[in-house]
């Protein structure tokens, strides 16, 4: 009975203490950094450039999945009291926002690889009705993907459980899996990568290095967001594996299946760690402003990264148009 109860102990700590005191943690941290960071953008740039903007859509984001951190803490201490149509919502909710945040920096990078690989067809990046547009499409098409949890997500028809893995098959949860792993993480991984080797060749032809100040920022943003999401893609691939071995090592696919299931909880809080890093790399870089987590020193960060990439736009379009 004690040895129970110590298995039992143990198994509570690692599904739902840890998980909680996780959580508890990047909500302290994430709110009041990414709050931080829309009200600098909304109340010091009336006029914003694209990376400004799309820092902006990105902390909103980030700001929408922490509103959902004190329902996950308080489920995984007690039980899900909220019923099923909230849980349908928080779950999608969840999965909108981190759809739109990396097809965000995706599409940020890809605006760096312009900005520096071709100038001249980055003119067009300035244009407001072009950058209003596409940030548009990326909050539908995130929607857009984001909705198979709607069926997916449910109570489990079971009392105080909230899950995302109601699924009609085994074929539909192979392919709702493949299909977040795909777009999610391995399209925009190699969109990123090519269009970073793209950069790297000609960065090295430039005399200003100085001028990729904030070419590296972005690319620290990429870089957390892809670390984070890691271990939570890792898992889908395991996932995906025990279902296609389910007829053919069953034994072997069950173990899989319930090692992911106790991982759960863990593995879920620690992808909201990608919304508490980026305003932390925004104070990282404004130290050279000489202080942390202050609206001042971030408005002079976003001030140089915009006076930066309308400089870089500037010089180099002019550039292109004196060659033909």
């Amino acid at each position: 009975m004690y040895g129970n109860n110590t298995v039992t102990e143990v198994s509570w700590v690692k599904a739902s203490l840890l998980p909680s005191l996780f959580l508890g943690a990047c909500f302290l941290v994430g709110m009041p950094g990414n709050g931080l960071v829309v009200w600098t953008v909304l109340t010091k740039f009336p006029q914003r450039s694209f990376t400004i903007n799309v820092i902006l859509n990105l902390a909103l984001a980030d700001l929408m999945v922490m509103l959902t951190a004190p329902f996950w803490i308080y489920y995984f201490l007690n039980s899900w009291v909220f019923g099923n149509v909230m849980c349908r919502l928080l779950i999608y909710l969840v999965y909108l926002t981190v759809y739109a945040s990396i097809f965000f920096i995706t599409l940020m990078s890809l605006h760096r690889f312009a900005v520096v690989v071709l100038p001249f067809a980055s003119q067009m990046w300035r244009r407001p009705h072009v950058v209003c547009r596409m940030l548009l499409a990326v909050w539908l098409l995130a929607g857009v993907f984001a909705c198979p949890t709607l069926i997916s997500a449910s109570t489990k028809n079971k009392v105080g459980e909230c899950t995302d893995d109601m699924y009609f098959s085994d074929e539909h949860r192979l392919a709702v899996n493949v299909l977040e792993i795909l777009f999610a993480f391995v399209i925009p991984l190699s969109i990123l990568s090519i269009c970073y080797s793209c950069m790297m060749r000609r960065i090295r032809t430039l005399r200003r290095c100085k001028e990729m100040k904030t070419g590296k920022l972005v690319a620290a943003v990429v870089g957390a967001f892809f670390v984070c999401w890691l271990p939570y893609h890792i898992l889908n691939l395991v996932i995906i594996s025990a279902l296609l071995l389910k007829y053919s090592q069953p034994e072997k696919a069950k173990a899989l299946l319930e090692t992911t299931e106790a991982l759960k909880n863990l593995h879920g809080s620690v992808c909201f760690l990608s919304s508490v890093l980026n305003p932390i790399l925004y104070a990282f870089a404004a130290r050279s402003f000489r202080g942390g987590l202050r609206e001042t020193n971030f408005a002079k960060l976003f001030a140089k990264m915009q006076e930066d990439t309308e400089q870089k736009l500037t010089r180099e379009g002019t550039a292109s148009v004196q060659a033909l």
